[in-house]
Parts: structure tokens; C-alpha cells; sequence
């Protein structure tokens, strides 16, 4: 019996954290408590061994207090609601999901709030309130617009799940470009870097491939790394079994082939990176300073998972079995 090996991936990007971890530590549940988004013991247990501010410290290094809580807070939100779409009853029933997720936008969009309304909403309103107050309004519709492709995602998978199919590689590399919920942690390194990022430069084509790879970087670690907790869990959107399922491969080629994936991305990125041309002075800055943060979310993402205990499984082996599903080779 060969246990599984998680390979070893490239990371040439340092970490730091915030000064204000410490701060931020001594206030992380209070926000999660206020809005009962950790609603019984076992949500509590999970959140707490998951240590989300370490990765949000790492992630944004040299942002102000205040934006360093609200980006702390919406990590929080997304994660357990991201726990709720994949473990509750709710991760089979699409179309209830959907009928949340609409509300959900309304509140972000600033529709007033009822007593029919969910504390968790109440929370996204809290959010849209705080960023406001720090000056991103003229922005925030962007911010809406990602969290948005984050929830379609999530029904997505719960649609795959209710049908037990596995999407083929294509259609889950772009669906997990949505499920990871990056788009919005990206708009929140302008938010908490103080960047103003023009539109003409949101739209500049070799940003925009950064951003995608970043996200698949992340995405893709993340995977590798969390795919013992969905086998247990016989939770089949992850990369590795994506590709033990496509290709037939055994699960550790599989956690190879990701991990391929994930270094040749990096590679990649890099060349991405020193093709782009100088701008004006002010703007090359202001996009130094967003690619900086980009950089920031790799190496702090991978080495925040010494730190967590979130994806801590028992020990599994190449034999053990895995669902026989349904493969899909559309969407």
C-alpha cells in the first residue's frame, strides 16, 4: 500500500506579514460571531483551525488596519459560506442556492435590508457600508461584479454534484477560476493598497493573463493541497481528480500532473511579466504595485498551509477508491 505524496511545488516569491497580524488575530472572530456565520460547534472548530488571517496578513502585507479587517472579514464570509455550498444539504440543491445568491447581489447592489433578510446579508451590507466609508464606491462594482462569478460558480458545482458528474479538464480549469473566488481578493488589492487602477489599464490585455494565471496558481495549489479533505469527502472538483478521472491516472501521477500545471503557470507568468512595456511613470507605479500584489497572493497563499489546519486529513493511500461517476466532456 503507497500513500499519497504531495509534491513539492515552485515558489520563488518571499512572504511577509502585516504589522497589524497580531492586531487582527486579538479581533478575528469578532465579526464572524456578530453576523452567526459560524452557527454550531463544528463550523466554529473549522474556522478556527483555518486561520484565514494568517493567509489575509500574508496576502496583503502593506495595507492600513482597516482595510486589512475588511478584507480579513470578507475572506471570512466567502469560506464559510464556501463550507456551507460544499458540506450542508445545500451543496445538491442548485436552485435553492441560486434564489440566495440573487439576494445576496441585491444587498451588495444596496437594496434595503428586511427582517426576512439573513444575518449573512446583513453582513454583505455591513461590507459594501466599510468599503464605502474607505473611499471605494466609484469601484465597488467591480468588487460586485467578481463576487457575483464567485456565486455562479458555486451553483455550478452543485449542479454537477446533484448530476454525480465530473466536469472534463477545460470545463473545470475556467469553472475554478470562479469557485476560488480570486476576482474578488484581486479587487481587493487595489481597495487595500490604495491603487487606483484605470479602466484602460483593467482592460490591457497582458494584466488581464496575469490575473488569470495568478488565479490558476492559486487555484491549483490550493488543490494539490486540499485534495486528501475532498476524496474523503468524495468531493470531485479538484484538479488532481479532475485528472485522475480524464486521464486515468493513478492518484499520485495525478498530484504530479497537477503540480506540472501549477510550475509551468508560474513560468509562464514570469514571461507574461517582463514583456510588458513602460507606461507613464504614475501608471508603470500603480501597476508595479498591483503586480506586487498578485505576487503576494502566491507566496503567501502556499506558505500560510504550514500554518492552517484546515485541509488536515487522516492519511490516505493509492488504493483508496474513489466514486464511480459520471464524466462529462461538456458543461
Amino acid at each position: 500500500m503507497q500513500n499519497l505524496v504531495i509534491p513539492t511545488l515552485y515558489s520563488p516569491f518571499h512572504h511577509e506579514f502585516n504589522p497589524f497580524v497580531e492586531v487582527l488575530e486579538a479581533t478575528v472572530f469578532d465579526w464572524v460571531l456578530r453576523f452567526n456565520l459560524v452557527a454550531d460547534d463544528s463550523a466554529f472548530k473549522r474556522f478556527s483551525k483555518a486561520k484565514f488571517y494568517l493567509l489575509i496578513a500574508s496576502c496583503y502585507p502593506h495595507c492600513p488596519l482597516e482595510e486589512l479587517k475588511i478584507a480579513n472579514d470578507w475572506l471570512s464570509w466567502m469560506m464559510t459560506w464556501d463550507d456551507e455550498c460544499d458540506i450542508s444539504n445545500l451543496s445538491t440543491q442548485p436552485e435553492v442556492m441560486q434564489t440566495l445568491h440573487k439576494r445576496f447581489v441585491e444587498v451588495l447592489n444596496g437594496a434595503e435590508l428586511t427582517s426576512e433578510d439573513s444575518l449573512r446579508s446583513y453582513a454583505l451590507a455591513d461590507l459594501r457600508q466599510r468599503m464605502f466609508q474607505r473611499g471605494w464606491a466609484s469601484n465597488f462594482h467591480y468588487f460586485v461584479h467578481s463576487v457575483e462569478d464567485y456565486l455562479h460558480g458555486c451553483v455550478q458545482e452543485a449542479i454537477n454534484r446533484s448530476q454525480e458528474s465530473v466536469p472534463d479538464l477545460d470545463t473545470y480549469i475556467h469553472l475554478r477560476r470562479s469557485t476560488g473566488a480570486m476576482e474578488p481578493l484581486f479587487e481587493l488589492i487595489e481597495f487595500t493598497n490604495h491603487l487606483n487602477i484605470p479602466r484602460i489599464l483593467r482592460e490591457y490585455e497582458k494584466l488581464k493573463q496575469l490575473k488569470m494565471m495568478t488565479n490558476n496558481i492559486v487555484c491549483w495549489c490550493n488543490d494539490i493541497f486540499s485534495a486528501p479533505k475532498e476524496m474523503a469527502s468524495n468531493d470531485v472538483h479538484n484538479l488532481v481528480l479532475v485528472l485522475y478521472y480524464q486521464q486515468k491516472l493513478s492518484l499520485n501521477e495525478a498530484f504530479k500532473c497537477a503540480a506540472a500545471m501549477h510550475d509551468a503557470e508560474l513560468k509562464k507568468m514570469f514571461d507574461i511579466e517582463a514583456s510588458i512595456p513602460s507606461f507613464a511613470p504614475n501608471v508603470d507605479a500603480e501597476l508595479a504595485k498591483y503586480i506586487s500584489g498578485l505576487h503576494s497572493w502566491i507566496g503567501g497563499h502556499i506558505n500560510w498551509y504550514s500554518l492552517s489546519k484546515r485541509y488536515q486529513t487522516g492519511k490516505i493511500s493509492e488504493e483508496f477508491t474513489l466514486p464511480e461517476l459520471q464524466y462529462s466532456t461538456s458543461q
